[in-house]
């Protein structure tokens, strides 16, 4: 959606970024970000009730500004790193962050508002100036089994007309960046809805940061933000256009495991043979 739609209070609410107590508790102001981190640690604790599963939760909050990844715990650089093609991109450089209870992970995104981007433009007086990603590791284990998935809570910064915002200097080249950056992952999402063969994820640090979560084995889900006013019926329109988009993309999440260390093993022979079949 555009900017001052409503995007970062859907993703975060009110109370994030008061931190402690008041951003640990699921109500009725909470953003999605916390709902669906509770919802884990609920399923975690049914699964070890009922299947003796044990859950870990890890974190990693970043933020894209200008086509730079940094840190939003420590500050620090991230550089993406690519450990296999097609496997997660990794963020070398980002602070994990072990998430025990809701108030670990309330205090982690109450600390990423003190360095996130945000400035005023007439159309938001607490605009976002950069894309902000939190990136949960989820391991869960039982025997000899594990199982490792991610999810992508992502909160991306709007789309501008800059005739409506009225963004001058420094404001302008960021909204430059955002537009380029949100025309990448359009691109992206018609690549994959029209199953081409190349899709562009490199184009930008934003894409490749959710490649995984934007194709092979996920399950993406989007939230279009609107304004009400007949003013921005444009801008409405392109949002529900992309949102439409976005339903379109078809993956086949399916979840890769083994057994044990053996049948492991044997199923990276099975592979092996199967690619060197297909060479030969």
């Amino acid at each position: 959606g555009q900017t001052g739609a409503g995007k970062t209070h859907t993703m975060f609410g009110q109370s994030v970024a008061m931190g402690g107590n008041a951003g640990a508790v699921v109500s009725g102001t909470s953003g999605c970000v916390i709902r669906a981190i509770a919802d884990l640690f609920d399923a975690a604790a049914v699964l070890n009730a009922d299947c003796g599963v044990l859950t870990s939760l890890t974190a990693q909050y970043v933020q894209v500004y200008q086509d730079q990844v940094t840190c939003l715990k420590s500050g620090a650089a991230v550089a993406l790193r690519e450990a296999a093609p097609g496997a997660p991109v990794l963020l070398q450089g980002a602070a994990d962050t072990a998430l025990h209870t809701l108030l670990d992970a309330a205090e982690l995104l109450a600390k990423g508002e003190e360095r996130k981007r945000y400035a005023e433009t007439a159309m938001n007086h607490r605009s976002s100036r950069a894309h902000t990603v939190l990136v949960i590791k989820i391991v869960q284990t039982r025997g000899d089994l594990e199982v490792s998935s991610q999810l992508h809570l992502v909160d991306l910064a709007g789309s501008e007309r800059v005739k409506k915002s009225r963004a001058q200097g420094g404001r302008l080249v960021e909204a430059v960046g955002i537009n380029s950056s949100l025309m990448v992952l359009g691109q992206c999402i018609a690549a994959r809805v029209e199953a081409r063969s190349h899709v562009p994820y490199y184009e930008s640090k934003l894409t490749l940061l959710l490649r995984s979560a934007l194709g092979g084995d996920s399950r993406p889900a989007a939230v279009i933000c609107c304004h009400k006013e007949e003013t921005h019926g444009d801008e409405t329109l392109q949002a529900l256009s992309f949102g439409e988009r976005c339903a379109m993309v078809t993956n086949r999440a399916h979840a890769a495991m083994a057994a044990s260390g053996a049948s492991a093993l044997a199923a990276i022979d099975a592979a092996l043979e199967e690619c060197a079949g297909q060479l030969k």
